[in-house]
C-alpha cells in the first residue's frame, strides 16, 4: 500500500490542506480493515474503484462523495485493490466553498452529483493520471469559489485560529469576552460554518494533539500523554481517545498501521 500527500495550488490553500492519495495493488481476497478518526475536518473522496470500500453499515461508497466534519469514529473495510484521491479540507471549507452549513452533513457523506448536479466523477475517471486528477479537483474547487462567493466569518476564524493556537489550554469565555459574542452565538455561528460547537471542537483538537503525542512515541507513560495535554487524568484520556478513536492508546499503538493520517488500518 502506498500514500502519497500533496499541496494544493495557492489559490487553494486557505481552504484545502492537502491531496492524499491511496493505493493498494494488493489483489487477494482478504479483507481489511480501516478506521476512521475525528479529525476535525470535512474531506472530499474520489475512488478509482467505486466498490472497493464499504462504509461502517457494509453500504457501497459512492465513487465521488464529500464528507462533514466528524465527531466520532468509524469504519471502512476493503478488499482488493484500490486508488484513491482524497481532498483534505480546513475545518470552514463546506460552508465556503459549497454554500452548505456544515452542520447539514456533520457525520454524514453525500455523493457530490447530488449536491452539484455535474459529472465529475466521469470526468475523473477518464483522466489517464493522478496529476491530472488533482489538476481537475483542482479546478473545480476554484470555480466552487468563485461561484459561491461566500467568504469565512471573521469571528469564526477568529475563534478557530485562537483554539487551535492554544490547544487543550483553550478558554472558551475568554473567546467570548474578546468577540463580544455569548456562548450561544458563537456555537450558532461555528455550527454554520464549521459544524459543530466550539466545545467539541476544542476536544478534538486536544484530542489530536494527544494523538501527535502519541504517535511521536516520545513519553515515559500514558499519564504523560494525558496529563501534558490537559486531561485531567490516565482514565479521562482513555475515554476521550476511545470515544474519537474506537481504540485505547494502546490499542492503537499495537494495531494501527497508519499511512494516511487518521485513516489506520487495524492489524491483529
Amino acid at each position: 500500500m502506498n500514500y502519497q500527500r500533496i499541496l494544493p495550488i495557492p489559490a487553494l490553500q486557505p481552504y484545502v490542506r492537502y491531496f492524499g492519495v491511496l493505493e493498494s495493488d494488493d489483489a487477494g481476497a482478504s479483507s481489511k480493515s480501516f478506521g476512521i478518526i475525528a479529525d476535525g475536518c470535512p474531506g472530499l473522496i474520489f475512488q478509482e474503484n467505486p466498490d472497493a470500500f464499504l462504509d461502517h453499515a457494509g453500504n457501497v461508497l459512492p465513487q465521488l462523495f464529500l464528507h462533514g466534519l466528524t465527531t466520532k469514529h468509524s469504519g471502512k473495510t476493503t478488499t482488493g485493490s484500490f486508488r484513491n484521491i482524497g481532498v483534505y479540507f480546513q475545518p470552514h471549507a463546506i460552508k465556503s466553498i459549497f454554500g452548505t452549513d456544515a452542520c447539514e452533513l456533520t457525520n454524514q457523506y453525500i455523493d457530490l452529483h447530488a449536491l452539484v448536479k455535474k459529472d465529475l466523477a466521469g470526468r475523473l475517471l477518464e483522466a489517464t493520471s493522478t496529476e491530472k486528477r488533482i489538476q481537475m479537483l483542482s479546478r473545480f474547487l476554484c470555480d466552487r469559489l468563485d461561484q459561491n462567493k461566500h467568504r469565512e466569518n471573521p469571528r469564526t476564524a477568529w475563534a478557530l485560529e485562537k483554539i487551535k493556537k492554544q490547544g487543550a489550554g483553550t478558554s472558551l469565555p475568554e473567546i467570548h469576552s474578546a468577540l463580544d459574542l455569548s456562548e450561544r452565538s458563537l456555537e450558532r455561528i461555528f455550527k454554520t460554518d464549521i459544524g459543530i460547537s466550539p466545545k467539541l471542537f476544542a476536544r478534538i483538537n486536544r484530542f489530536q494533539s494527544s494523538l501527535n503525542h502519541l504517535r511521536s512515541q516520545k513519553f515515559d507513560s500514558l499519564t504523560d500523554v494525558a496529563l501534558s495535554n490537559l486531561f485531567y487524568d490516565q482514565s479521562h484520556y482513555i475515554r476521550e481517545f476511545k470515544e474519537f478513536s474506537g481504540v485505547t492508546p494502546k490499542q492503537f499503538l499495537r494495531q494501527a498501521h497508519e499511512q494516511a493520517v487518521n485513516f489506520p488500518e487495524w492489524r491483529a
